[in-house]
């Protein structure tokens, strides 16, 4: 294929990606949560400590969020979308390296990275797939992730 046809496409879904999540009902949103670490001093937790370290609600267990992720959208646990101020290549470097943690394998498409768009997908031996959309933005300086999940019945 030549490169305008596969960056229209990649454009395409990215789009469609975004209308997708924009349209869903149901959506939780969380602030940035920082990373708890336990020390040894007793502190009595408040909301606002027991809302940073809880996991946010409605993200699958098989899919990985990356640290420091927020504005994190979840739209009936088969469309995850978020922010993160990381470049492109780390994010991407980031999953490549989780992905078979969590169960997930390459399938027969190869990680495409062209500028600051990429696209990754991924399947479990269930069956289900992840389809990654991610899109970097260089005046916002974050990438935003968009995670689709099809799950076999």
């Amino acid at each position: 294929m030549k490169p305008n046809k596969v960056f229209l496409i990649i454009v395409t879904i990215f789009i469609l990606t975004l209308s997708s999540v924009a349209c869903s009902k149901e959506t939780v949103t969380t602030e940035p949560a920082d990373n708890p670490v336990a020390t040894q001093e007793s502190i009595e937790p408040t909301q606002e400590t027991i809302a940073a370290t809880d996991e946010p609600t409605g993200v699958p267990e098989d899919v990985p969020i990356i640290p420091d992720a927020y504005e994190l959208a979840v739209a009936n646990q088969l469309n995850l979308e978020y922010k993160v101020n990381l470049p492109i290549k780390d994010v991407v470097a980031y999953y490549q390296q989780e992905f078979p943690n969590y169960g997930w394998d390459v399938i027969n498409n190869p990680d495409s990275v062209v500028g600051s768009m990429a696209q990754m997908s991924r399947s479990n031996a269930k069956g289900d797939r992840l389809i990654f959309s991610i899109q970097y933005n260089p005046v916002g300086e974050f990438t935003i992730v968009i995670i689709f999940i099809t799950r076999v019945p």
